[in-house]
């Protein structure tokens, strides 16, 4: 039974910082998760991304195609493997990238904003156990 409120509270949460985070970029939720992906990895490739995100590879070229659409991201074969495409932000994808950093951490704060210091610490301990136990 608590398992169950446990599971409906993340969703919850999980939903809400969702829509929130969307409204704030006006950019989908999933472009957004990319663009900072490869912000944060050194030339990553199609293959990166689909690992990280547990897609199939067709579905990674159609998240990373809506980023060179719209100009953020920039696709370059690796020198020594020419098979191997890696991908970097353009400028506008690292001046979007640096936005979204600025709003996910504005809505991060209005989201906890009620939690006092020591049930922030208990939280971010909480999810750390969750996340390494994985």
């Amino acid at each position: 039974m608590k398992q169950d409120n446990t599971s409906r509270l993340f969703t919850e949460v999980g939903l809400l910082i969702k829509s929130r985070l969307q409204m704030a970029i006006a950019m989908p939720f999933s472009q957004c998760q990319t663009l900072s992906f490869i912000a944060n990895n050194t030339s990553p490739s199609m293959q990166d991304i689909a690992q990280y995100f547990k897609i199939r590879a067709p579905s990674a070229t159609f998240l990373v195609e809506e980023l060179v659409r719209g100009g953020y991201v920039a696709r370059h074969a690796n020198a020594k493997d020419r098979r191997r495409v890696e991908l970097m932000l353009t400028p506008k994808g690292r001046t979007k990238f640096k936005t979204i950093e600025e709003k996910r951490t504005g809505v991060l704060s209005k989201v906890f904003r009620s939690l006092e210091d020591k049930d922030r610490q208990e939280l971010e301990r909480i999810l750390e156990k969750i996340i390494h136990n994985e």
